[in-house]
């Protein structure tokens, strides 16, 4: 009974015990269960009756007409909220990562995931068939996409951010100020091409909280989306903010900062700036050389400036011979240390 695993495990997101493996399992699970995927889309429709709830209570507090029976109802479905909230938070979460990541849908492949034994003889039936098939030498292409669709959890990058975005949407519906969904919010816009509204779900975050770990995210995002815009000038107004605040130093996750800084500064020309920068993430960031010299590879704009200005390239290849010079195609090269 594999749904009954499904049931324990959005238990225990009900509970606030919220594991990666349990959030992974359902998700994939949700997929290619016609129940579970019915028990998950009638959490979505208590979602839009809680708000609907709240609103009339809240009127009616108004008319100064609640009781003590009213009281507890809104306190329940205060909790209730909450515990949706994070629910679709956890969800709307796995499946923007599952399309932002192909690390991420590796790791889900890697979990135990509790199949429907339907799914499983079906796929067991269709692999079987492939192989008659070949062996006869008949066509199996349209077999073979079959099977493909009993794949656990097999959709594209772009079905799995728009799930993402609209369980990440609906969270937000129950729980405004729950910023780390606005964040994933706003990367999942990013990602799908819709900036302006990735940056108000940044600014949004940026003007309902003073927690600097929340403020660090939004401001590393919202550069990133500028310098997508081409405007790296407003990338390091924000990006600078960031790194004023200090965060850096006691979370080194928002190392990056640096990184988006230099490249900031190179797209316009302040080579003395992007180098200062460099030294920053080489000095800081030691355990990030690996992923700086991957990722300048990627930026062909960057790459093209400094095959312009030749003489800021020897100055960046003398200083950190581990990343420059560069070319659009070259492999990241090894540190001795």
């Amino acid at each position: 009974m594999p749904c009954l695993q499904i049931q324990a495990d959005l238990s225990a997101m009900v509970d606030g015990e919220l594991d990666p493996p349990s959030v992974r399992r359902v998700m994939v699970h949700s997929d290619v269960c016609d129940g579970c995927r019915e028990f998950l889309e009638g959490i979505r429709s208590q979602v839009r009756l809680h708000r609907a709830s709240h609103a009339a209570m809240a009127e009616s507090n108004g008319a100064g007409s609640a009781d003590a029976k009213a009281s507890a109802l809104r306190a329940k479905l205060t909790e209730n909220r909450v515990c949706l909230g994070r629910i679709l938070y956890e969800l709307g979460r796995g499946f923007a990562l599952m399309g932002l990541s192909p690390d991420f849908s590796r790791d889900v492949g890697k979990e135990p995931v509790p199949v429907p034994d339907l799914a499983m003889r079906g796929k067991s039936f269709l692999d079987e068939v492939t192989r008659w098939a070949r062996g006869a030498g008949q066509s199996d292409g349209e077999w073979v996409a079959a099977k493909d669709l009993l794949e656990a959890g097999a959709h594209s990058s772009i079905e799995n951010l728009a799930k993402g975005q609209r369980l990440l949407s609906e969270c937000l519906a129950l729980q405004p100020d729950l910023h780390e969904a606005r964040i994933y919010l706003g990367l999942v816009h990013s990602v799908r091409g819709q900036r302006s509204l990735a940056r108000r779900q940044f600014h949004t975050v940026l003007d309902a909280t003073t927690d600097p770990v929340m403020r660090a995210f939004a401001l590393l995002n919202l550069g990133n989306v500028h310098l997508q815009e081409g405007d790296p000038e407003s990338a390091i107004a924000v990006l600078r903010q960031l790194v004023d605040s200090g965060v850096v130093g006691s979370q080194p996750r928002f190392g990056m900062a640096y990184f988006n800084l230099a490249l900031a500064s190179g797209l316009l020309r302040r080579f003395d700036e992007s180098r200062a920068w460099f030294q920053r993430l080489h000095d800081e960031m030691p355990h990030k050389r690996n992923l700086v010299a991957r990722e300048l590879t990627k930026r062909s704009q960057f790459v093209h400036l400094l095959r312009i200005n030749p003489e800021a390239e020897r100055r960046l290849a003398a200083d950190f011979p581990a990343w420059f010079p560069l070319t659009s195609n070259a492999q990241p090269k090894t540190e001795a240390n």
